[in-house]
């Protein structure tokens, strides 16, 4: 596999190991039909970066060489989980299991009753339920108002974005949600399994905002702002969506991340127990507590504001 250029992740989850071999540490995953650069290659390996900027060695049969996707309509896996179907019946055989957000092509064939025929990475064609797909781009005709000059005049721009910035968090708590009950998988980006950060990263990244992928990275990032003033996980009004961030070294650096409910409690992904949701009173997580950050209101939706 040569090591230059753009791949698109052709298995349905795909480890990121911090040396080219699968015995050494899984650092993060790669998703169905992501795109990542590839930097070099070596014993059957390829060294890649994503989209959120981390990196890692993936196993070359896992990736496929970039296409030109541009003639199809893209969408995304809107469900935890997808089949991917053969054929158009749910007696088929099934080709894959796709996760939430993976990327496909919806193929130049007809629809079958509620069955989408897609085109993955790899060119193979199979079938998904209608249900299972983001088909917003369907609904876009019927929503003229967005596209017509007098009405997009009347916008107050400054504002419609502060909207949609206090929306983010509120909407990545009420995602998060989803994911109880996943287990935890360290290095896990997935509802296959799951870790803390990778977690916070899936809510938001659903939410339309991509996060960087480890806890200090996410509780460094410029487009949020400290809002803890010094108080305990316990003092603050915590606001749904605000990260929550957790350290067990002396040096109080992060190590661990949650997201707040807005209601008292968090929702995180731990070790052990998997997605779950604490109060924020509850001892064990008093001490550790190291700060909160929240969306800014004039940030920057974009990766490289971050």
């Amino acid at each position: 596999m040569s090591a230059a250029g753009t791949h698109f992740v052709a298995g349905n989850v795909v480890n990121l190991y911090a040396a080219p071999d699968t015995s050494s540490e899984v650092l993060s995953q790669a998703i169905q039909g992501a795109a990542v650069r590839a930097v070099e290659a070596r014993d059957g390996f390829c060294r890649v970066e994503c989209e959120d900027r981390y990196g890692g060695w993936v196993a070359g049969g896992r990736l496929t060489a970039a296409w030109d996707r541009s003639d199809y309509l893209q969408t995304g896996i809107a469900t935890l989980f997808a089949d991917v179907y053969s054929a158009p019946d749910a007696q088929s055989e099934i080709v894959t299991k796709l996760t939430v957000s993976s990327r496909v092509c919806i193929a130049h064939r007809p629809e079958v009753e509620e069955f989408v025929p897609v085109v993955l990475a790899d060119h193979q064609v199979g079938y998904v339920h209608n249900a299972c797909l983001d088909l917003t781009h369907s609904r876009a005709a019927g929503r003229p108002d967005l596209v017509d000059p007098q009405t997009r005049r009347a916008l107050d721009v400054g504002e419609l974005k502060r909207q949609v910035l206090r929306a983010v968090g509120r909407q990545a708590a009420g995602t998060a949600r989803r994911f109880i009950g996943t287990p935890y998988l360290w290095g896990g980006c997935t509802p296959f399994g799951i870790d803390c950060s990778g977690f916070v990263q899936l809510a938001y990244k659903l939410s339309g905002m991509q996060l960087l992928r480890d806890a200090h990275l996410q509780f460094a990032d410029r487009r949020f702002r400290r809002v803890d003033a010094g108080r305990g996980l316990n003092e603050g009004a915590w606001e749904a969506g605000d990260l929550l961030v957790f350290s067990r070294r002396e040096d109080r650096q992060p190590t661990h991340i949650g997201l707040a409910l807005g209601d008292g409690r968090f929702i995180h992904a731990l070790g052990g127990q998997g997605v779950c949701i604490h109060p924020c009173d509850a001892p064990r997580f008093l001490e550790t507590f190291t700060g909160a950050v929240r969306v800014s209101p004039e940030a920057d939706l974009g990766i490289e504001a971050a």
